[in-house]
């Protein structure tokens, strides 16, 4: 029985390879799928905002609806935990009435950590 010629037939090698990157995309999920989602608060500037509420919104069938809020710490970062999402929005906002952009949130897998840019908060309106 010729091995070589069996392990190089396209009928073995391409099985092989798609079995191979399965694997591997489920291994990297496996290791990426803690719900994180985490980043910063920060002002036109690039100085860092304290004390912002960041809120999450979850798409249901119609709109997006507010799922979970955290606040800034003083070097105005930010982390969700547990989000069981693929879609979703993200918003910061201030007491004073100022807000970020919201920023669209796609998620290759369901609570995949993701490290988000920042989300800039621009300067008060006179």
């Amino acid at each position: 029985m010729n091995w070589k010629a069996i392990l190089t037939n396209r009928f073995v090698v391409l099985p092989l390879a798609l079995a191979i990157i399965v694997g591997a995309w489920n291994i990297y999920i496996a290791l990426h799928d803690d719900g994180l989602i985490t980043g910063e608060v920060r002002d036109a500037s690039g100085a860092p905002i304290p004390g912002a509420a960041v809120i999450f919104f979850e798409r249901n069938f119609i709109n997006y609806q507010e799922k979970q809020r955290v606040t800034t710490d003083a070097r105005g970062a930010f982390r969700f935990t547990d989000m069981n999402v693929h879609v979703g929005q993200l918003e910061a906002r201030l007491p004073d009435g100022r807000n970020s952009e919201r920023r669209q949130l796609q998620l290759w897998f369901r609570a995949q950590n993701t490290l988000v840019a920042p989300l800039i908060i621009g300067a008060a309106k006179s």
